[in-house]
């Protein structure tokens, strides 16, 4: 998994932010996609629903096949042809 950029993740990865997962309330690390590598340490993310953060590579790891099937499902899905 090497971009171009010297990031190690590229557009379209499913990652797991593990800065966004906190103790109390238990939450979990968010799931997300890779928009935009922005340099060699950070990317820009988006949630199935569209939200966007800029997430520090240190912090993320490949989302296991589960967390990519869980985000897949996620995403709102138009009716009709894909233009």
């Amino acid at each position: 998994m090497t971009a171009t950029s010297g990031a190690p993740f590229k557009r379209g990865d499913y990652v797991v932010d593990e800065a966004t997962r906190q103790r109390m309330p238990p939450e979990p690390a968010w799931v997300g996609r890779v928009q935009t590598v922005l340099d060699a340490g950070h990317v820009r993310l988006v949630t199935p629903h569209g939200a966007e953060w800029t997430a520090r590579v240190e912090n993320l790891t490949e989302a296991e096949a589960s967390q990519r099937a869980a985000y897949d499902a996620a995403v709102p899905h138009r009716v009709g042809a894909r233009r």
